[in-house]
């Protein structure tokens, strides 16, 4: 059921002289595209983020965003071009930007508008998220084209399903599955019509990388090397486990009932029945939080519980667990994320986590954390064993920080660039 590879006359190279000839040639004009010279050494990428443009001609984007887009600026060997919609609302982490001083060429459209079909011919490369219903129909589209196209995924089903539910439209389980199944469908031939497939999310790559011949399994976090633990830190959290002192645990899960969060407090009585010596920080927010905040006070769990809104990642959540953390949990009730075990993993803290088959994988080849069943009762179990045997804890700090090395978000995004240039032709 695969797609034949298409020939490669390599354009690229011969266009990307032809673009050294013409260092004036520039193929965007805010929204739209010039005609000239096919630019096929050009990278496109398709984001979802919001662009507002003022009166005064700078663009409102997320930084995040724009910091990407540099770093792809200096891995590829031609033009970039990031592809974004109006929006009406910034982003949470906004700022203003001059177009001409961004390093890339930005093409921004109307809110739900087609891509223009210039813009497909002129490009080398298409990189876009497979996640976004509005991109499956690129694969058709770029089959009689000499561009590429390269999908990135981040989901599995049952994460899809999950979220379906708790969209309005599909409040019933047999739309919600219908929707799913539907999306799915679509999903699968547009992998198969891709070039490349890059597998983003730990359970992923067990449903989709018999789809795409390119395949690349690239689980990178948000971590980047300086925020990962230090040995100061790693010997500080020994000494303390070894001392005897209250095992410290913690989550960061959103508070809704599909994360698990409806289990934490049932965790906690059960820890406090057996007199174990505990303290358990909630971090995050969510239609669950109310409810949870009620639970502390009213089973008087306020000296081993505390409930605390979400902090910024780089600026307070990860010296937060490098510092004040034992043991993250994870009671996600549909399949684990994995990239925030991971982030766990880079602070130095071994995780917890209900089983998945993908969650097996990670914990077993990474020697730093656990699976249990799912409920609360389970979980108390498997950490008083490993509260009455910290040594445990304490390698396993060591394996997660070992296996996080390797999935930085540096280490993650020179593989994606490579793959990217291999199969553009350019590497």
């Amino acid at each position: 059921h695969r797609t034949p590879a298409r020939p490669i006359c390599n354009p690229p190279r011969m266009l990307s002289i032809l673009d050294g000839l013409l260092p004036g040639y520039h193929p965007f004009v805010e929204s739209g595209l010039s005609s000239g010279i096919v630019a096929l050494s050009a990278l496109v990428i398709l984001s979802d983020t919001p662009v507002i443009e003022t009166p005064s001609g700078e663009v409102v984007l997320d930084v995040g965003f724009v910091e990407a887009m540099k770093l792809h600026c200096q891995l590829w060997p031609g033009r970039v071009r990031g592809v974004v919609w109006r929006g009406t609302a910034p982003a949470a982490q906004a700022m203003r930007y001059s177009p001409e001083r961004l390093g890339f060429d930005l093409v921004a459209l109307d809110a739900g508008a087609p891509l223009p079909p210039l813009l497909l011919d002129e490009s080398g490369l298409i990189y876009c998220s497979a996640d976004d219903a509005r991109h499956l129909h690129l694969g058709e589209a770029m089959r009689h084209r000499l561009g590429r196209l390269v999908l990135s995924l981040e989901t599995t089903p049952l994460e899809r399903l999950t979220q379906a539910l708790t969209q309005k439209p599909y409040r019933s389980w047999p739309a919600a599955t219908f929707a799913v199944l539907r999306h799915e469908v679509a999903l699968r031939r547009a992998l198969r019509h891709a070039d490349g497939l890059h597998l983003r999310a730990l359970g992923a790559e067990f449903g989709y990388r018999w789809f795409n011949r390119e395949v690349l399994v690239c689980t990178a976090s948000r971590l980047r090397l300086p925020m990962l633990a230090r040995s100061a830190e790693r010997a500080a959290r020994a000494e303390r486990l070894r001392s005897g002192a209250p095992l410290r645990l913690a989550c960061c899960e959103p508070l809704e009932r599909a994360s698990g969060a409806g289990d934490l407090l049932p965790l906690a009585q059960i820890l406090r029945a057996q007199g174990m010596d505990f303290t358990l920080e909630i971090i995050g927010e969510g239609s669950m939080a109310g409810r949870l905040r009620d639970g502390i006070a009213g089973l008087a769990l306020g000296a081993q519980v505390s409930l605390r809104p979400p902090m910024g990642f780089e600026s307070a959540l990860v010296p937060h667990l490098r510092q004040n953390v034992d043991l993250m949990l994870m009671p996600n009730r549909a399949p684990a994320a994995g990239l925030r075990a991971i982030e766990a993993m880079g602070c130095g803290v071994p995780v917890l986590a209900y089983t998945s088959p993908s969650w097996r994988w990670v914990s077993a080849l990474s020697g730093g954390g656990w699976a249990c069943r799912r409920g609360p009762g389970p979980m108390a179990r498997q950490i008083r064993a490993l509260d009455t045997g910290r040594e445990v804890l304490i390698a396993a700090s060591r394996a997660a920080l070992s296996f996080a090395r390797g999935h930085t978000f540096e280490a993650g995004f020179m593989n994606r660039m490579a793959h990217l240039r291999a199969i553009a032709g350019l590497e």
